[in-house]
C-alpha cells in the first residue's frame, strides 16, 4: 500500500497531515508511533522550512514514513537545539530513519517494523 498527499506549510496542516496518516493506518498497531513522528516531521517542515511538503506512506513489510519539503536545509541531530528536539524522537520512536536530498529540497523518511 502507498498513500501521498500534498500540504501547504500551515500550522493546520500538521493536524491534517496527522489525519491523512492515521487514515491511511487504521487500527494497524504501530499506527500511534507513526502519526506522533508525522506531526514532529510536519512542525518541522512548517516552523523551520516553511515551503509545501508531501507525506507518503508504503506498508509492505515494514512501515515507511517519508515527508519531503522544498527546503535544501538538513538539520543536524548532533547539534539540535531545543526547539528541535523533535528529531531526537524520531530517532526514538522509528527503527531507522535519514534525510536524502532531493531535486527541490530533501526528504526525510522513518521506517517502521510493521509488528504483523
Amino acid at each position: 500500500m502507498i498513500d501521498q498527499q500534498k500540504f501547504e506549510p500551515f500550522f493546520e496542516s500538521v493536524a491534517a497531515a496527522r489525519r491523512f496518516v492515521a487514515e491511511a493506518l487504521g487500527d494497524a498497531p504501530y499506527a500511534d508511533d507513526v502519526v506522533l513522528v508525522t506531526s514532529e516531521l510536519a512542525t518541522n517542515v512548517v516552523l523551520h522550512a516553511r515551503t509545501n511538503f508531501a507525506v507518503k506512506v508504503i506498508v509492505d513489510d515494514r512501515v515507511r514514513l517519508e515527508v519531503s519539503d522544498g527546503s535544501s536545509i538538513v538539520p543536524a541531530v548532533e547539534e539540535l537545539a531545543e526547539s528541535q528536539r523533535g528529531l531526537r524522537l524520531v530517532e526514538a520512536a522509528s527503527e531507522e530513519w535519514g534525510i536524502e536530498p532531493t531535486e527541490s529540497g530533501k526528504m526525510v523518511w522513518v521506517e517502521f517494523p510493521s509488528r504483523e
